[in-house]
């Protein structure tokens, strides 16, 4: 038999003091989504230029190259130890000479000696220019035809200059003629070459080589003049 004060199943039930049962619970308050995951969000970065990467690169490899061969370079320099050719005047003369009338003439003949130093390196020597001065005024120049020097080598070098009827200034006839007349007279020599160094197949940069002879003397008549040797200096 059923028990009447058991309620029956699947009917609402009743509060016994006649109330409805209590509305459901409502929140007014929103909460924002909360992302499960423990690792943050970072958006992608934008894509990088190539270009400046690629150049960059590029300047240090040449850099490199460049260090490279300036090492390689200055080892064999070191190596080598280039040396300046030796200079000197083995014999001079002035032949002809007058000097009168801010007017000039003569000829000078000169023979150089020169000596290759370098056990290893070969000197070429390439337009070559040879001018007279008396104290610090030109008188006249003349060219020398190229030639190689080879390891240790001596060479007899020649050199003719001539000056006619050339105009000079007043003082330096004067101090020319006062130099004569008290039996000597000083020209200053110079040679200038553009030599390279040479070491088998190898070449050197090219540089150029200044001579000078300083106070080269020659005693003698008006008819002809001569001179002994005379050590250069060389740069």
């Amino acid at each position: 038999m059923q028990d009447s004060s058991r309620p029956v199943t699947g009917y609402p039930v009743h509060n016994v003091n006649g109330c409805g049962p209590p509305p459901p619970a409502t929140s007014t308050t929103a909460y924002p989504y909360v992302n499960p995951s423990p690792y943050p969000y970072y958006p992608a970065p934008p894509p990088q230029n190539p270009r400046p990467t690629f150049f960059r690169r590029l300047f240090v490899a040449f850099a490199l190259l460049l260090i490279i061969f300036g090492t390689i370079l200055l080892i064999f320099w070191l190596v080598l130890r280039p040396h300046l050719p030796d200079f000197s005047i083995q014999s001079i003369s002035l032949s002809n000479f007058n000097a009168s009338n801010q007017r000039v003439n003569g000829t000078w003949n000169a023979q150089f000696q020169v000596s290759n130093p370098n056990k290893k390196l070969s000197i070429y020597y390439g337009d070559i220019v040879s001018s007279v001065f008396h104290k610090d005024d030109f008188l006249t120049e003349t060219r020398i035809g190229p030639f190689v020097q080879g390891t240790r080598e001596e060479n007899s070098v020649k050199a003719s200059y001539s000056v006619v009827d050339s105009f000079v200034e007043g003082k330096v006839v004067d101090a020319m003629n006062g130099e004569r007349s008290r039996g000597e007279i000083k020209f200053n020599i110079k040679v200038v070459a553009d030599v390279a160094f040479r070491y088998g197949g190898w070449r050197g940069r090219r540089r150029i080589l200044r001579v000078w002879c300083y106070d080269v003397a020659l005693t003698g008549s008006s008819g002809k003049m001569t001179g002994g040797s005379k050590k250069c200096s060389v740069d």
